[in-house]
């Protein structure tokens, strides 16, 4: 390799890391747009303008408006996957409770997260090439959360699958509430839930381990 050669590949690595910054700007700019205003009034003159790059920026990047939603949608599943690994290790350690991780989950699919989700969702079910483009990333997350689920089934004995299926229920619970927040403002109905909740789900798992779960 020539000195030429190995100068001009270090050159490339601040233009790319700049590239790859412009990317995240963007994207976290198409989150903050669909969040605003919804998904059908969300526009991509506006993401750039967000994210304070031009419009040849973001086309560079994202050549179609599907390229750069597709693009949203998995960089906010990967950070709550994050979030939500981080919380299902805690708990199998039992450095936090199940009541705490419970909690973690209502807050993560009644704000922000969920929201945005909702309109991703909504707009795939009558968009069928973004469906299809979608339909993979959302794969993804749901194998991510069957991964950290195993955290928990690591102390399991012979019923992994109550564990899974456990808390999935979980999720699919608060996913559930979190549609209702939308057009129900009954603050004391949700606690109601979460707290039944909480006081059934240590006893499903807590029958496939050795040792208890901690409470709520």
């Amino acid at each position: 390799m020539t000195n030429e050669t190995t100068s001009t590949r270090r050159g490339d690595r601040p233009a790319q890391a700049r590239s790859a910054t412009t990317r995240r700007k963007l994207v976290q700019a198409a989150l903050e747009v669909i969040y605003d205003v919804g998904f059908k009034s969300a526009s991509t003159p506006e993401f750039s303008r967000r994210a304070g790059v031009s419009r040849g920026a973001l086309l560079h990047h994202f050549p179609t408006r599907s390229d750069i939603i597709v693009a949203a949608m998995e960089e906010l599943l990967r950070e709550n996957t994050r979030e939500i690994r981080q919380l299902a290790g805690a708990v199998a350690a039992q450095e936090i409770s199940l009541g705490e991780f419970v909690e973690f989950l209502w807050q993560m699919f009644s704000g922000r997260f969920f929201f945005l989700s909702l309109e991703f969702i909504n707009e795939a079910r009558t968009d069928s090439e973004l469906r299809g483009r979608m339909k993979p990333v959302v794969r993804d997350f749901h194998a991510a959360l069957d991964g950290i689920w195993s955290e928990f089934e690591k102390q399991a004995e012979g019923q992994p699958a109550t564990t899974r299926v456990a808390l999935n229920m979980t999720v699919c619970l608060v996913r559930g509430m979190g549609v209702q927040t939308v057009l129900k403002d009954d603050p004391a109905y949700f606690r109601a839930i979460l707290e039944a909740w909480k006081a059934i789900l240590p006893q499903l798992l807590n029958a496939s381990r050795p040792g208890p779960l901690r409470p709520a």
